[in-house]
């Protein structure tokens, strides 16, 4: 096989990978006011991982430099060795520090296999220019969380 034909592949892959994250982002109650384009704009913003099995998302104490969307799994949060709440599916992660520019609050820990998306904080800033839902549902999201 050529090296054309390799980068073919691999672009219709990640372009079939792409198309299958805003299936995903659309089922979840947070992203149901996006937009198609508005969804692609944060998929194509963001970087895919996969867990396979419990893996620290954020760590307690440390600086804020990107925000997650679990696209699968569950996340437990920790606050030292205590367990304060669950994470489910369509749930963003780590925006409040980021947003308000302070260190994590708690430890973010993946209970499982888990696909997330990894958004860093200059793409967030920009698609919460671009996105006017996104910028709800950190707002939201962030007023339901914090005290």
């Amino acid at each position: 096989m050529s090296e054309r034909q390799i980068a073919r592949d691999k672009a219709k892959a990640v372009t079939q990978q792409e198309a299958d994250d805003v299936s995903t982002l659309k089922e979840f109650e947070g992203f149901s006011k996006f937009s198609d384009d508005d969804l692609k704009k944060v998929v194509q913003s963001s970087h895919r991982t996969s867990t396979s099995g419990p893996w620290p998302l954020i760590r307690e104490q440390t600086v804020s430099d990107a925000c997650y969307i679990l696209l699968s799994g569950e996340a437990g949060v920790y606050v030292g060795n205590d367990k304060i709440a669950t994470v489910k599916a369509g749930e963003v992660i780590g925006e409040s520090a980021l947003k308000r520019g302070k260190l994590r609050g708690a430890t973010v820990t993946t209970a499982g296999r888990a696909e997330v998306l990894h958004i860093d904080r200059d793409d967030l800033d920009r698609l919460l220019d671009q996105i006017p839902a996104l910028r709800t549902l950190i707002e939201d999201t962030i007023a339901r969380r914090v005290p």
